[in-house]
């Protein structure tokens, strides 16, 4: 393929959904990854996804050897591991836990089945420019060694954390600088288990700066007696290695005991909302490289995929178009911004209240219920934490002695409102970005509840 459409560097999730849509609208697609052919998918992954993904998108659900374990409910622990929320019968929450590698074969075989060409084992180098126009990339075949520069009308960056386009880019509408403390340092385990588990569709979260400094721990089952369990603790200084809390969480929580190692590795996700932008001149972003993950718990395997559908309709009409410009592309931010971006953003808030609450303050909240199963579906839904006046009379009784808990609440709440609303009034065009990404960060720098 000399001349492809568009380049898309990443065949996980996000780039084989976004090189399948482009081609199925009649492009030409190169999706090039670094893995040989049989290893895409493979990646450091909590491995769940929810069941709306794939009604959002028309994707077909995961079945046979895809799935690892149907998902219909969670625990969220508190630091004592004591008063667990339990959240049950939420149609929203149904979902999989995926075997990862069976799941991204799939994924690629559709695009390929679409009409993408697809090069393994590539090494992307640097984008090539006009100015501040993205028109190309140089990449090089690690087996042989060959290196080959290609043109085309748009380059998508779907290369995961790594964003090895977007980094290497300068230009006012493009973020390159994450600050740590906005990253995930994650350390998860296959593990067999000494006894099957007693409830094999629920999922179990951990809070509490003992087990997960300013982060989480999780149990997701992978089968009847298999689990994917890990650790992930946001960056920053003094916080140690996620694989060494992940070890003393092993020795305290009784369900890992005599566990039986299967594969042990770490990696790194982003854990705020998206870029501010999701497109520059000639370029797109997708996935963890546009930092569309939620951050409360990292997952981004949805969040890539409804990127992925409306990203190759964009590219598709900009191309049609004849404008590859980031004004050609600005209609991929106006779409997904006002939906799910909304909730990804709105949820950054309430990762922060999470961070700031002591553990005693959390042990207190759940205890009281101060916190409910409909807040954190609420949340997740991108509604914020909606109370009416009866409800908040009721907490604030439940919560005698810890006002200053349910302020925080209450603050989280509006804040949340606010975030919500703002990704709801996104700019329809680049030269109104600087002015809204200011409101933006307002609300981040308010968003302290210590």
């Amino acid at each position: 393929m000399k001349r492809p459409d568009v380049v898309i560097v990443g065949a996980g999730s996000a780039g084989c959904v976004t090189a399948r849509r482009c081609a199925e609208l009649g492009l030409k697609i190169l999706l090039l990854d670094r893995k040989p052919r049989d290893k895409v998918g493979e990646k450091v992954c909590g491995d769940e996804i929810s069941k709306s993904h794939f009604e959002a998108t028309g994707i077909d659900y995961p079945e046979g050897d895809e799935v690892s374990s149907i998902i219909s409910g969670a625990d969220v622990y508190p630091p004592s591991m004591k008063n667990e929320l339990k959240v049950r019968g939420w149609t929203e929450f149904d979902g999989w836990t995926v075997n990862r590698l069976a799941f991204g074969q799939r994924l690629l075989s559709e695009a390929i089945s679409a009409g993408a060409k697809f090069l393994p084992n590539t090494h992307v180098g640097s984008p090539m420019m006009i100015g501040d126009q993205v028109t190309g990339l140089e990449y090089k075949d690690l087996v042989s060694g060959e290196v080959t520069i290609v043109k085309c009308k748009v380059v998508v960056d779907a290369s995961g954390f790594a964003a090895v386009i977007r980094n290497k880019l300068e230009n006012p509408l493009v973020e390159n600088e994450i600050d740590k403390r906005d990253i995930a340092l994650c350390y998860r385990e296959i593990l067999s288990l000494k006894m099957p588990l007693a409830e094999q569709e629920v999922a179990r979260v951990f809070l509490g700066g003992e087990i997960a400094p300013q982060g989480y721990a999780w149990i997701f089952p992978k089968g009847p007696q298999e689990v994917n369990a890990g650790v992930g603790i946001t960056g920053g200084e003094g916080r140690g290695s996620p694989k060494v809390h992940f070890e003393k969480f092993k020795k305290k929580y009784p369900l890992l005991f005599g566990t039986k190692l299967i594969e042990g590795k770490g990696g790194a996700v982003p854990v705020r909302r998206p870029l501010k932008s999701l497109v520059g001149d000639g370029v797109a972003f997708v996935g963890d490289s546009a930092l569309q993950v939620n951050p409360i718990h990292g997952g981004g395997i949805g969040a890539g995929m409804r990127a992925g559908i409306i990203l190759g309709e964009v590219i598709r009409g900009a191309i049609v178009r004849r404008d590859h410009s980031a004004t050609g592309l600005w209609s991929y931010n106006t779409r997904y911004f006002p939906d799910f971006g909304s909730r990804l953003a709105s949820l950054e808030i309430f990762r922060r209240l999470l961070q700031a609450v002591s553990d005693d303050d959390m042990d207190f909240g759940f205890e009281r219920r101060l916190l409910e199963a409909e807040d954190l579906m609420a949340a997740n839904r991108g509604d914020g934490l909606s109370l009416s006046a009866a409800e908040k009379l009721r907490r604030v009784k439940r919560g005698a002695g810890r006002i200053s808990l349910l302020r925080k609440l209450q603050k989280a709440a509006g804040l949340m409102k606010k975030m919500s609303k703002a990704y709801h009034n996104y700019p329809i065009s680049p030269e109104k970005l600087e002015d809204w990404e200011k409101s933006v960060l307002g609300i981040i720098e308010s968003a302290t509840f210590e």
